[in-house]
């Protein structure tokens, strides 16, 4: 009983720590608390996808999250090792409609991030100090810096190994970091503590033979083990929440595309008495072309629905599924969702299959504590 009570409140803790402060813009009364800064550290490399006829560089990046103070206003960012030793330090200016070739702003809601490409540290800074002033205002904050390693290995759906790359997405889809697998497809990467949009993970053979992976709200609060399966299609825009006040049960969204002949993969659509132009790339899965699992133990699939992700004009055939969630449900809850089905296309063998991860916190209601 003791060790169920100290779980539940160190899973209160951790998800209450991870919850304040991770997304931006941010609603903080007090503006000193919402500075934040993250150093991702990356070896420069690049991968040359075909399909876009364009190489992607991967960088060191620096982002810096705090309040807008003024019209106009400096903030000064100084980084530091473990031994004490000032390894960067720059001034950036904030302005309104002020564009920069060396750095990126962005303000939203009174908020300001800053992103700008950094060259590599020896190693990951323990603190980084951030001065925000203009006239007659000073914001100061010293950020002790927390990283924890990402790991595993890279393989395709017949477990063969592959060189791919994983790149890091913070907010949205921009990069920050990214890092190859090595010729046995293992892969490590070291990130600051803090809540990930998505990683993504492809071999950089985008729509030419495979897609992509992707994990989805990926919380790195510990060293975790994250292996990745790529293969022809993907498990794009993964979302897990609790069924609550119904069944035991979670249910799962995901919008699920393969590579194939594109053709006729058009048409129109009625969906509520309007009318969409319905983009038919996805596969058609059943229950036993799936398979799930929540912390490594597989789940129960109760039904799998298929619906139709919508915007002004456009639909998209996506799924909606329900698996038996486990019990007792405590602390991080790490999803993996994978497909691997065989169709005849063309008097041809076709493989359709992916994988892709969804993470988040539950109290012991089994309500979802997204964070």
């Amino acid at each position: 009983m003791k060790k169920i009570l100290w779980s539940l409140i160190i899973t209160l803790c951790v998800s209450l720590n991870c919850y304040c402060q991770t997304y931006f813009p941010f609603n903080a009364e007090d503006k000193q608390s919402s500075i934040l800064a993250y150093w991702y550290n990356c070896k420069p490399d690049s991968v040359y996808v075909d399909s876009f006829k364009e190489t992607i560089y991967f960088n060191s990046t620096l982002q810096i999250y705090g309040p807008v103070v003024a019209d106009s206003f400096n903030v000064k960012i100084e980084v530091f090792l473990t031994d004490g030793t000032n390894a960067y330090t720059k001034s950036f200016l904030v302005k309104k409609q002020l564009s920069s070739k060396e750095y990126q702003v962005s303000i939203k809601n009174n908020y300001f991030r800053i992103m700008s490409s950094v060259d590599e540290l020896s190693s990951n800074p323990a603190s980084i100090k951030v001065s925000i002033s203009s006239s007659g205002v000073r914001f100061e904050k010293l950020i002790s810096c927390r990283y924890h390693k990402i790991y595993g290995h890279m393989t395709d759906f017949k477990g063969n190994p592959l060189r791919s790359f994983i790149s890091v997405k913070p907010d949205a889809f921009e990069d920050v970091s990214a890092v190859w697998s090595d010729a046995d497809g293992y892969y490590e990467i070291t990130l600051p503590e803090r809540t990930y949009n998505n990683f993504y993970v492809n071999d950089g053979n985008y729509k030419t033979t495979t897609l992509e992976a992707w994990s989805w709200h990926m919380i790195v609060d510990e060293d975790l083990k994250l292996d990745y399966k790529i293969g022809t299609g993907e498990v794009y825009n993964l979302n897990v929440w609790p069924n609550n006040g119904g069944y035991n049960s979670l249910l799962l969204s995901f919008r699920p595309m393969v590579l194939g002949d594109r053709t006729n993969s058009k048409s129109k659509q009625i969906l509520n008495g309007k009318e969409f132009n319905l983009n038919n790339i996805a596969p058609d899965l059943n229950i036993n072309d799936l398979n799930i699992t929540i912390n490594g133990e597989k789940a129960e699939i109760y039904s799998i629905q298929k619906y139709f992700e919508t915007g002004r004009d456009v639909s998209m055939p996506a799924y909606l599924v329900q698996i038996r969630r486990l019990e007792p449900t405590f602390g991080k809850q790490t999803i993996c969702v994978e497909y691997d089905k065989t169709v005849e296309q063309m008097g041809r063998k076709v493989f359709q299959n992916s994988m892709g991860y969804f993470q988040f916190y539950v109290n012991f209601d089994g309500k979802s504590a997204y964070n």
